[in-house]
């Protein structure tokens, strides 16, 4: 073994270089251990280079990574911010209708946001902190705050739309409601039982006799659609409104009717003038009202005249 490496160290390389010019050519000469060592030190100063750049592009990769991150978390933050102020100045609207409309809490499905919205010093403080870690876990739970704000926000929107069918039911029954006088005039005769004043008999008045001069405008009392025009004995000429939600009208003994069956007409709209047709003894408007079919006392639903 002494022998090999004796051997080896004094083994000579010669390395000739040629030009093609046809110049002199030039020979280098080196020890086989020298060329080996050259070798083996070039190569270790290479993986060194490249260990070098490798960290730095590592480093750099980690640096934008985590810039990148950072961007994107402010972004969320930014973005729950919001959600949470929206949230909050719903909730608060939302309350002031329900005790406007009396609908009652609804806190057990929506729950209430307290405060102003936004991050507390807190959740500021605890959020830079989840910031710097960089993991799957931070990540986890603003994925699960989202999800929350947003249900928070689904079921927000579900009271609101709960709240505009309950207004829009309000609004459709007052416009069903009989609310206005017909014929501006006096009652010459109230609802129930009374004399007949043709006969004297006794009976019973299914609405009022509202008197005043022939040809006066007769008015729709609410919103609906003519279910009858015509002549009607007793009633003379008399109009008949469906208005929905169980409410109907009935205008006798009209001189004129300028409304047909099938007709939609306004609360105010004019659909006749006062006469003395059918069973009368001077010109006046025989109003009913009715509720599902059965008379009731139709000054329930006059305005008081001061």
């Amino acid at each position: 073994m002494p022998h090999f490496f004796k051997i080896y160290f004094k083994k000579k390389m010669t390395f000739m270089v040629v030009p093609h010019d046809g110049g002199k050519p030039v020979q280098l000469k080196t020890n086989l251990f020298m060329l080996h060592a050259l070798v083996l030190l070039l190569g270790g100063v290479l993986t060194w280079a490249a260990m070098v750049i490798a960290k730095d592009v590592n480093y750099q990769l980690a640096q934008l990574t985590q810039e990148r991150f950072r961007t994107n978390m402010k972004e969320i933050l930014g973005e729950l911010q919001t959600n949470r102020e929206l949230i909050t100045r719903m909730a608060t609207v939302d309350t002031q209708f329900r005790k406007l409309l009396k609908l009652g809490d609804r806190k057990k499905v929506v729950s209430a946001v307290e405060g102003m919205g936004g991050p507390t010093e807190e959740d500021s403080e605890q959020f830079s902190k989840l910031l710097s870690e960089q993991n799957e876990h931070l990540l986890n739970k603003v994925d699960a705050s989202l999800k929350v704000t947003n249900q928070q926000a689904t079921q927000q929107d579900a009271s609101f739309k709960e709240i505009s069918v309950f207004l829009d039911k309000q609004r459709s029954i007052l416009a069903a409601t009989p609310s206005i006088w017909p014929v501006k005039g006096w009652i010459t005769s109230g609802f129930g039982k009374r004399a007949s004043p043709l006969t004297g008999e006794p009976g019973r008045h299914m609405g009022v006799d509202i008197a005043n001069e022939s040809n006066t405008p007769i008015r729709s009392a609410a919103d609906g659609i003519v279910t009858y025009a015509g002549w009607e004995a007793g009633y003379g000429r008399v109009v008949a409104i469906e208005h929905g939600f169980g409410y109907s009208t009935r205008y006798g003994h009209c001189a004129r009717i300028d409304i047909k069956v099938g007709d939609e007409v306004k609360r105010g709209q004019i659909i006749g003038y006062v006469g003395s047709t059918g069973r009368s003894t001077g010109s006046h408007v025989h109003y009913e009202v009715r509720i599902h079919g059965m008379p009731v006392d139709p000054e329930k639903y006059l305005p008081k005249v001061d």
